[in-house]
């Protein structure tokens, strides 16, 4: 459930971005695949491996891009994909010193690959239309902390940084979940998580009539479950 705040530079043209939840559901593209959001995580001792894919397609949306000082209309039709991937090292584990309970402490570090494509339709004295699309791959380094607070109950907290110019100029993105245990089925544990992500990203290339940026932060809260095997 993202709040989108920021803004976005298309050839040359800045744009304002501020959208809500409900804004975003009610512009879902439904004649495709119209959004996606998994996380998968293999682990065999201090070692895992993780793969994380967000997707949306947002269709004729008029409350996704605003003109700074401008009444035009704006109708936007935007696709992001973002896909994680990278390893885990565990470095600790044992009794946590502040909390009663279990915890273990990871670090962290893959590629995160960004896709966009933007339509933006302008409406003044004449409609023209400012369309881009990017991919690039930011690098990040991080650590994730596992907390057990109570039997079948843990708290999770992620942050990693990113970018470093390789891809963007800068990222970064936390992470903080409360996780239960459901049930099992067919022998599988099921676990349930509510948690909070913000991911914030400021990539640029570009300049003049060829420039393409795009600033802003994707925060909300995330809810879902989680099958062991």
């Amino acid at each position: 459930m993202p709040w989108l705040s920021g803004n976005t530079t298309i050839k040359g043209r800045t744009f304002d971005v501020q959208v809500d939840p409900i804004e975003m559901l009610e512009h879902l593209n439904w004649s495709t695949l119209p959004a996606w959001m998994s996380y998968a995580e293999a682990r065999n001792g201090p070692i895992g491996l993780f793969n994380d894919i967000v997707y949306a397609n947002v269709t004729g949306s008029k409350d996704f891009a605003r003109l700074p000082s401008s009444s035009a209309g704006v109708s936007v039709d935007y696709e992001q994909a973002i896909v994680e991937f990278g390893g885990t090292y565990q470095v600790w584990s044992g009794a946590n010193p502040a909390l009663a309970g279990s915890a273990a402490l990871d670090l962290l570090a893959g590629g995160r690959y960004w896709h966009q494509e933007v339509n933006a339709t302008i409406k003044l004295l004449a409609e023209f239309d400012r369309s881009g699309s990017v991919d690039w791959v930011d690098p990040f380094v991080g650590a994730r902390l596992r907390q057990q607070i109570a039997p079948g109950e843990s708290l999770v907290l992620r942050g990693d940084v990113g970018g470093f110019g390789a891809g963007s100029d800068f990222s970064w993105q936390v992470l903080a979940t409360y996780n239960w245990q459901m049930c099992t089925m067919d022998g599988h544990l099921i676990d349930g998580y509510l948690g909070y992500r913000a991911l914030s990203v400021d990539y640029s290339q570009g300049s003049g009539n060829t420039e393409y940026k795009y600033d802003v932060l994707m925060q909300g809260p995330v809810v879902g479950a989680t099958l062991h095997f």
